[in-house]
């Protein structure tokens, strides 16, 4: 039995949707706080009715690690049930990494008010050990009540919304997906600074030659979502993901999408990080636009699912996930587990399916940049539903 670790936190109405900040203000002003205090509380919580409860958790130092995932041993902040969901702080790393400098020169250069600027990236860049080699700040780890390995957690994205407006795109030397041409000149660094309108939801882009902005439309979502491996030697780096997730950065995994996990260790340990506004499939120079974000989560656990790898899934699509550090061995993984769902959920062939796949069913690119490379296969439901059971 795991017991909660000591936090501060009070108890808010579940509801459907929480997309600002404001709206959480008068649904708190209308059905009222409890607030319980220890001395050794560190974090927030919020928890929701008797049965299904809503907690929210803030990116404090004590709830946040930064540059590795959390391990078997890890201390959870929070235990939930099934069912339960979490409006979780997540905080970028893009701004508070070394090679950016002194993060208000850097984000105030950039053309960002320094009231704008999130506290939490001032105070963990200035109190957490940054631990691991990867860059990522990650909330958590959550703790899952009856998870055992070989169930499957269900990590449902409710809503997401935006921390502040300003998001970041960097290319780094010797990383990327053209690593030595870029960035030029042998530079160690380039990176721009987007500023974002939440309730528009673009960003600009501005070019560093003079040309007229360009508007890149905002699609958030995590890149970082996952359970806590079995083996510790996979929690050492923050930056490949595996059959725990992580960072797998499919950008089809935002509002509204499940991303299925099979559980690794007792409890599953849930956590998250690495927020983007919006990303290209291949991430090529290295970053989407990492921006701060608060994503809402239900947490769903499936006790009689049989999950060999991660899988997505969209109110229109089912994602086959492949992933490897050969790109060409993602793409068979991604394959394969294409057929797998083609025939668990619709009863076709696995050889029928691979030749339906050839003409109808589209693999994306995830991403290159991230050691373990990622391929996805979108699935689209409305071309199944003759053969729906």
């Amino acid at each position: 039995m795991v017991v909660k670790s000591m936090k501060l936190f009070k108890r808010i109405k579940r509801q459907p949707s929480l997309r600002s900040s404001k709206r959480l203000l008068q649904l708190v002003s209308g059905v009222g706080v409890c607030l319980l205090v220890a001395t050794a509380w560190s974090g927030w919580f919020a928890p929701a009715t008797a049965q299904v409860e809503t907690y929210e958790v803030k990116s404090v130092p004590g709830n946040v690690i930064w540059g590795e995932l959390f391990k078997p041993d890890s201390e959870p902040i929070l235990t939930v049930k099934s069912g339960d969901r979490i409006r979780m702080e997540t905080v970028s790393h893009e701004g508070i990494l070394a090679d950016q400098g002194d993060t208000v020169e850097f984000l105030t250069g950039g053309g960002i008010k320094a009231d704008d600027i999130l506290p939490d990236q001032i105070t963990i860049k200035g109190t957490v050990p940054k631990s691991g080699p990867g860059p990522h700040v990650i909330t958590g780890p959550i703790y899952v009540e009856d998870a055992e390995p070989g169930d499957v957690l269900e990590i449902k994205t409710i809503d997401i919304e935006y921390r502040v407006p300003y998001g970041v795109i960097s290319n780094r030397h010797g990383r990327g997906s053209l690593p030595g041409e870029y960035p030029e000149n042998d530079a160690p660094i380039y990176t721009k600074i987007i500023p974002i309108d939440a309730e528009k939801e673009i960003g600009i882009f501005r070019p560093s030659n003079g040309l007229p902005d360009l508007e890149i439309p905002l699609k958030p979502f995590m890149g970082l979502m996952g359970v806590v491996p079995a083996d510790p030697e996979d929690s050492v780096n923050s930056v490949p993901p595996g059959l725990y997730g992580g960072n797998v950065d499919i950008k089809h995994l935002g509002r509204g999408s499940s991303l299925y996990l099979p559980v690794q260790v007792p409890g599953a340990l849930f956590y998250s990080g690495d927020p983007h506004c919006a990303q290209g499939n291949g991430e090529v120079a290295l970053t989407a636009i990492e921006c701060s974000l608060t994503p809402t989560f239900e947490l769903v656990l499936h006790k009689d699912m049989d999950l060999p790898a991660p899988m997505g899934e969209t109110e229109d699509a089912w994602i086959a996930v492949g992933l490897d550090v050969d790109l060409n061995e993602a793409m068979k993984k991604s394959v394969r587990e294409y057929l797998r769902i083609m025939n668990e959920k619709y009863g076709l062939t696995k050889a029928d399916a691979l030749l339906y796949g050839s003409a109808d069913i589209d693999f994306e690119v995830s991403q290159v940049v991230d050691i373990v490379k990622g391929i996805h296969g979108v699935i689209p439901k409305e071309r199944f539903t003759a053969l729906e059971k």
